[in-house]
């Protein structure tokens, strides 16, 4: 009975209620299995109360960068409560975008069967209703990714990367999933002068992304050090950032390759855990059931998906991306959840893409 209500969710009232029952009974679940409102740490930082004065801004601009879900707990009294309330909401409204992207005209011509599937891949992750418990900045990111791709207009999408960047300051780089492999399809259908002239464009980029100016009253200043939050330069700050301790969980066994010499465990962590993500292998290290639930969710998501379209999700943005996140993490856990917002709306993206091409 209830499979066949779901086929049957035709208006927005009906998903946005479904989708906040949806989270209130995995939020019962989690408490009843143990997992308390401080599992994170990041939780009790944002329920805590900080005096932040508008003179910090004056004299360092780009510390308002990534304050912005600490100011949306303010704005709620650093109250629990109505701070879940709030990522429920945000849940159900992205729910509700991805259901008008993907499901409203059923233009994949798929049959209940494989609707249903897709239901649980978009709708009932357990991990993203995991989140979407817990006082977390990634359920109001995947909203604003999500909404990113939803509307159209040039000035709402400006609204929403500026409100992403806002809460979280490197949230840019996660926005070439959507770009970078149309860019390259792109440049390899250029004739072989425009090919030179942008190679020569890309070699400016970097060389301006690394060059260090003498502005804003500081030395050394690029625009790499402005997202790094470090005076040191690239290989200087990927060493410190492998050799650094993030405090991960102890039953987060996947190695992050610290005991290797540099830049030789650099180099064996961003290949092999974005592979390890990707696959969900990485079950295979750890004895913690939730930590394996995660792994099988992920081989969920692409035998699933391939079963669907016969197509897999990964595209070049999210391989790039995936080994960005690798190299700023130094436990598999933070990892996981770095990475997730990339993932989610990767495929939310996959198949907003797969409609399009229908449509043609």
């Amino acid at each position: 009975m209830l499979t066949k209500n779901l086929f049957k969710i035709d208006n927005n009232y009906k998903i946005l209620s479904f989708s906040i029952l949806i989270c209130i009974i995995f939020f019962c679940i989690e408490r009843l299995l143990g997992i308390d409102q401080f599992y994170h740490p990041d939780s009790s930082y944002y329920l805590t109360k900080h005096e932040i004065h508008s003179s910090n801004f004056i004299n360092n601009p780009k510390a308002i960068l990534s304050t912005g879900f600490y100011y949306l707990s303010r704005i709620l009294n650093y109250n629990y409560l109505s701070i879940i309330i709030f990522n429920f909401v945000l849940f159900s409204l992205t729910n509700l975008m991805v259901f008008n992207l993907i499901f409203k005209n059923n233009l994949l011509i798929l049959d209940n069967h494989r609707i249903f599937i897709l239901y649980t891949i978009l709708y009932f992750d357990p991990y993203r209703l995991h989140l979407a418990g817990h006082v977390l900045k990634e359920t109001a990111l995947i909203f604003l990714m999500i909404s990113f791709i939803y509307f159209g207009n040039i000035f709402l999408k400006i609204i929403f990367l500026s409100l992403s960047i806002f809460i979280k300051k490197n949230i840019i780089f996660y926005f070439i999933i959507f770009y970078i492999d149309n860019l390259i399809k792109r440049f390899f259908a250029l004739k072989i002068k425009f090919i030179f002239y942008t190679i020569i464009f890309i070699i400016f980029f970097v060389f301006l992304f690394f060059y260090e100016f003498n502005i804003f009253n500081k030395e050394n200043f690029s625009i790499f050090n402005f997202f790094s939050n470090t005076n040191q330069n690239l290989i200087e700050s990927i060493e410190r950032w492998h050799y650094r301790d993030m405090t991960g969980r102890e039953y987060d066994m996947v190695p992050n390759f610290q005991n290797f010499s540099f830049p030789l465990g650099f180099f064996l962590k961003i290949v092999t855990w974005p592979i390890l993500i990707f696959s969900g292998f990485f079950l295979f290290f750890t004895k913690s059931f939730l930590f394996k639930s995660l792994g099988l969710m992920m081989i969920y998501f692409n035998i699933s998906i391939y079963f669907v379209t016969k197509k897999s999700y990964m595209n070049i943005g999210l391989l790039i991306l995936l080994i960005l996140v690798a190299l700023y993490s130094t436990t598999f856990t933070s990892y996981f959840r770095y990475s997730y917002v990339a993932i989610y709306c990767s495929i939310v993206f996959f198949f907003n893409n797969l409609i399009k091409c229908q449509k043609k």
